[in-house]
């Protein structure tokens, strides 16, 4: 039977419809602030300086080997087509019930590529407005296969959910606009 978690985070409350799942990852992050995410996390034309937001990641199940984080503005499609992906990361180790990462800060794993096509962090960047941005942490069971002859291809949260649902034991998102 599926049930819905929620959880209160900043100024947001989150339902993740579990099935399966274990528990629920908590994300919290210093960089969303009453929602609104830090400017030194935009791209240099919106005056930031494409540094990742932080990140701590609390709750990761015991059975849990690596994590895996996707970041995506949904809010794209309007101006871009489609769901802009931020972030990929995954095959990240796990090495206890929780995992911070700093402003900027590399992390260890499988970097994938943006929908910019850079490998790593891409700063927002919204052509028309205000956007939401999603940050997405999975909890995985074992290392997932991302590649592809040219390296990861970029995930958005959808779609890294629907392709790896085997393999996601817990997961949990935070979200602030810019």
């Amino acid at each position: 039977m599926k049930t819905a978690l929620f959880s209160l985070v900043g100024s947001c409350i989150f339902a993740i419809s579990t099935g399966t799942l274990a528990t629920e990852l908590l994300i919290l992050s210093n960089s969303i602030n009453g929602n609104k995410i830090d400017k030194v996390h935009a791209c240099g034309r919106q005056g930031g300086s494409d540094s990742s937001v932080q990140l701590s990641v609390k709750n990761i199940p015991t059975d849990a080997k690596y994590l895996a984080i996707v970041a995506d503005d949904p809010d794209a499609v309007r101006p871009a087509g489609k769901v802009w992906v931020h972030w990929n990361v995954f095959n990240i180790p796990v090495g206890g019930s929780s995992f911070d990462i700093g402003v900027g800060e590399k992390v260890q794993g499988d970097v994938g590529r943006t929908s910019g096509n850079s490998k790593g962090y891409e700063g927002m960047c919204p052509p028309d407005g205000v956007h939401t941005y999603r940050f997405a942490v999975f909890a995985l069971r074992d290392k997932v296969e991302v590649g592809g002859f040219f390296g990861p291809t970029p995930m958005t949260i959808d779609f890294f959910e629907s392709k790896f649902k085997g393999q996601i034991i817990s997961k949990g998102m935070i979200s602030g606009q810019f």
